[in-house]
Order: structure tokens, then C-alpha cells, then sequence
């Protein structure tokens, strides 16, 4: 495994607050202006991935992956936790205390906030050669996770549930190429999902009890890659656009509604926070690159678009 240095470069400092954009007037205009993201702090990540901001912990966590370090935002400090594996895929809430992470071939889970007693209770994956990727909550505070093959061979990746009462993943999607962001619509009617591999972002009927259902492709288009989502509280499905210099705002029935616009190309994943969780956080990663191309790439950006997130959803186990 390669070992991934250490980026951080000591203390971060943010910009002054970003400029606050008005969504409605891109949504009308056909020809609608990019917005622009504002660089929060220094190079921190080899490969940022899996923002997500808790009421509870009123501070912004997010992985860098390949390191298998949990990283929060802590005011102007970003502060590092090894998860005790080589990868860090993803880490949400749980709903009594503590968090949910998803490790290179399991899932662990703590009781304290800041991760002291996190331990592996399941595995995932057994099959050789692969590994969890992105994963989150749905709104019954169940925990899903995606996987992949480290050699990205097509339609070796599943996306996993796991329900809070059994704690045991569960097949709900193969034939998968990259396994990667997910999200529900407010009134928690659709699930979204996106698959790297494949270049799409799909939509499905979601009940809690059937699970998701007629899936189809939501979105086909873009710059570069779709690789993690969010949903705002209007419906809007943020994209984050790997390869493609941005984030899309697609509104509910697939059209373009918003661009965010940022200097790195591998733009990973994104969410809401904030007090007002009127912040969207962008995360960047230098996979692939040389160390003198895209020197801003591995930081965290954010941007205010004019419109507000949901709240995290958490685990409930």
C-alpha cells in the first residue's frame, strides 16, 4: 500500500466569509454565471472525500482517504484522526454519540465524538482485490455503504444497507463499476446515487421498507466524472464533478439549475453546513497528480449559493 504524506502543513486559515450568491437568478438565466468557490484552507488532503457537518459537533468532518485519517475542521485548525486502517472511505454521525466509519474492508463504529474508542464490528466486503468507497445515512438512519475494486474493473462494485437494528451489510445493488455518493430527496420520496464508472447519476423510488426501486438515469452530462452528491432543502441534487472543475445544481427533474466553479479539477464530494447550513463545503484531491500541478488541489473550498442544506441524517445503531 503507498504510503500517502502528510499534507497538512500545520495550522489552516480561512478567508474572509464568502460572497453570498443568489441561485434564484442563475436558475432563470439560460446563460447563467458560474459561481465561484472560496479556498477555506492550505493543501490538507492527499485525496479529501465524504464532508459531512453535525449539529452536535457544530464542526465540519471530512476523510482523506487514502491516508485513513478522519480530518475536522476545527476553527482555523485542521485536526487529524487515524480511523487504524490504510483507508478512510467515510464517517457519519451517530445518533446516540459518537460516529460510523467505513474502514478499507470494514465498518467501525465509536461512542465518543472524537473517535478515542473506535473498533471494526463487521466486514463488508470478502472478495480480494476490493474496498469501501463512499457511503451515508438515509433518513431512517440507516448506513450504506459502496464498494470497489482497486483495479476499477467494471461491475465489481456493490452498494450496501445496513439497518440499525442488525448491523450487518446487505446486497442492494451490484454489477456496479465505482460505487459513490448517495442522497434523498427532502420529502424522502427519491434516492439518488451516482457510479463513477458508469458517468451517471441515477435516481430511484425509495420506501424504507422496499428499498430503492425503478431506477432511472437522472443525469448523464457533465464535466469530467459525478462522484459525491448532496440534496438541498428545495430539492436541489449537488454533484460533484471529478475531473470537471465544479459542482452542478441539477433540480428535480434532471435539468441544470447552477455551476460552482473551483481551480481544482478532482472535486470530490460536497455537503451543506453551518449554523444556517447555508454553506456548501467542497472537498479536492491531488490523485494523479504530480506535486507541482494544481497546487491548490487537496484543499477545502465552500461557497454560499442562496440556498439551504437538510440536516444530516445519522446512524440510529
Amino acid at each position: 500500500m503507498t504510503t500517502v504524506p502528510d499534507l497538512t502543513g500545520g495550522n489552516t486559515r480561512g478567508p474572509a466569509p464568502p460572497k453570498e450568491w443568489t441561485l434564484t437568478h442563475s436558475r432563470r438565466d439560460p446563460t447563467m454565471s458560474a459561481m465561484r468557490a472560496e479556498r477555506v484552507t492550505d493543501r490538507v488532503s492527499f485525496h479529501g472525500e465524504g464532508p459531512v457537518w453535525w449539529d452536535r459537533w457544530q464542526q465540519l468532518r471530512f476523510v482523506d482517504m487514502f491516508a485513513g485519517d478522519v480530518l475536522t475542521l476545527d476553527g482555523d485548525t485542521v485536526v487529524r484522526t487515524p480511523v487504524g486502517s490504510s483507508i478512510a472511505a467515510v464517517i457519519r454521525p451517530r445518533l446516540g454519540g459518537g460516529a460510523i466509519v467505513a474502514r478499507e474492508h470494514d465498518l467501525a463504529i465509536s461512542n465518543l465524538d472524537d473517535l478515542s474508542d473506535l473498533a471494526g464490528f463487521v466486514e463488508v466486503d470478502p472478495r480480494p482485490g476490493m474496498r469501501c468507497n463512499e457511503g451515508g445515512c438515509d433518513p431512517d438512519g440507516g448506513f450504506w455503504i459502496g464498494t470497489l475494486a482497486y483495479d476499477l474493473a467494471p461491475g465489481t462494485g456493490t452498494l450496501y444497507s445496513l439497518d440499525a437494528g442488525s448491523r450487518r451489510p446487505r446486497p442492494v445493488l451490484d454489477g456496479l463499476h465505482i460505487s459513490n455518493g448517495l442522497g434523498w430527496s427532502p420529502d424522502t420520496a427519491t434516492m439518488y446515487f451516482n457510479d463513477s464508472g458508469a458517468g451517471v447519476t441515477w435516481a430511484f423510488d425509495y420506501d424504507p421498507l422496499e428499498g430503492p426501486t425503478n431506477r432511472r438515469a437522472f443525469a448523464t452530462e457533465g464535466p469530467g466524472v459525478p462522484d459525491g452528491l448532496c440534496v438541498d432543502a428545495e430539492g436541489g441534487v449537488w454533484v460533484a464533478r471529478y475531473d470537471g472543475h465544479c459542482v452542478q445544481r441539477l433540480d428535480p427533474d434532471g435539468s441544470l439549475s447552477g455551476v460552482v466553479e473551483l481551480p481544482p479539477s478532482r472535486v470530490t464530494a460536497c455537503c451543506f453546513g453551518g449554523d444556517d447550513l447555508a454553506t456548501l463545503y467542497i472537498t479536492t484531491s491531488r490523485e494523479g497528480l504530480s506535486e507541482d500541478a494544481e497546487p491548490e488541489a487537496g484543499s477545502l473550498y465552500s461557497v454560499r449559493p442562496g440556498v439551504a442544506g437538510q440536516p444530516v441524517a445519522g446512524f440510529a445503531g
